[in-house]
């Protein structure tokens, strides 16, 4: 089965899915989120595994879990609490380790504190973005988005693309699918507000022009969320973190992006439209 035809069935099948979780929210859409970033976690684990580092996988995954639960329930509260609890027991696990002979503790304790940090605590944005005042609305601006700008990138940087963005990191990433991915982006996230306004009244405070900064500052950033996994896995010799989504990889190449776009547009979205 060709590849695109295998990544378009996928896709119609998810995005959907998606769709609807954000639409109930709640405890639902807050459990699949905390469930996919475990997920990710895992596979970013799997990952570093094969360039020899032997992160703290079971603290990494509780701490990528409460650090969600914390943001479900008391939004910042306590995440600085947890980050120093977390720090500590990583440290301490680490320590041990190192007694009992592992031969690079200082990578391995920097390894686990990327898995919980970077996924953990910037994953659960999410959370935080869909807990924001008319949440499922600005939720469904920020994540469409980023699918708009990720397919414009990939069809101009597929059609066109010749310069390369950062070949020792991606060398299939070209200039021209970045712009490709601002103007999509841009233009996806006009449209999307003009809708939001125009037909579903959603009452967002937020114009289609404004709409259209939000999804050129998102567009921008986002290929770092891409880049970052990329980086990770160049040298353990893997295209994809998984094999679990035909065409598309693993989840953690499915939320590498969000990781960037889901902070950037919750505060984009806290000080200028709220």
């Amino acid at each position: 089965m060709p590849d695109l035809f295998r990544r378009t069935v996928v896709t119609l099948i998810i995005v959907p899915l998606a769709l609807l979780v954000i639409y109930y929210g709640g405890y639902l859409y807050q459990a699949v989120i905390i469930l996919l970033l475990c997920l990710a976690a895992w596979e970013y684990d799997s990952l570093l595994k094969k360039v020899n580092l032997q992160p703290a996988l079971p603290l990494a995954i509780f701490g990528v879990l409460v650090l969600g639960l914390a943001r479900s329930f008391y939004q910042f509260a306590n995440s600085s609490f947890l980050l120093v609890l977390l720090l500590f027991l990583i440290a301490a696990w680490h320590i041990i380790h190192h007694e009992k002979g592992a031969p690079n503790p200082g990578a391995d304790f920097g390894a686990s504190i990327s898995i919980a940090v970077y996924i953990g605590f910037l994953g659960s944005y999410l959370i935080s973005l869909r807990e924001l005042p008319g949440g499922m609305w600005w939720t469904y601006l920020v994540l469409p988005t980023v699918w708009i700008a990720d397919s414009g990138a990939y069809l101009l940087g597929t059609t066109i693309g010749k310069n390369k963005l950062a070949p020792k990191t991606s060398p299939n990433k070209t200039w021209e699918g970045y712009f490709g991915g601002l103007i999509f982006g841009s233009l996806g996230s006009l449209g999307l507000a003009l809708l939001f306004e125009r037909v579903f009244n959603a009452g967002l405070p937020i114009s289609p022009v404004q709409g259209a900064l939000l999804g050129l500052i998102i567009s921008a950033f986002i290929p770092l969320g891409d880049l970052t996994e990329s980086m990770i896995k160049r040298p353990a010799g893997e295209k994809d973190s998984g094999n679990i989504l035909p065409g598309h990889g693993g989840f953690f190449d499915r939320l590498d992006s969000l990781f960037w776009a889901a902070p950037i547009g919750y505060y984009l979205i806290l000080h200028l439209f709220i």
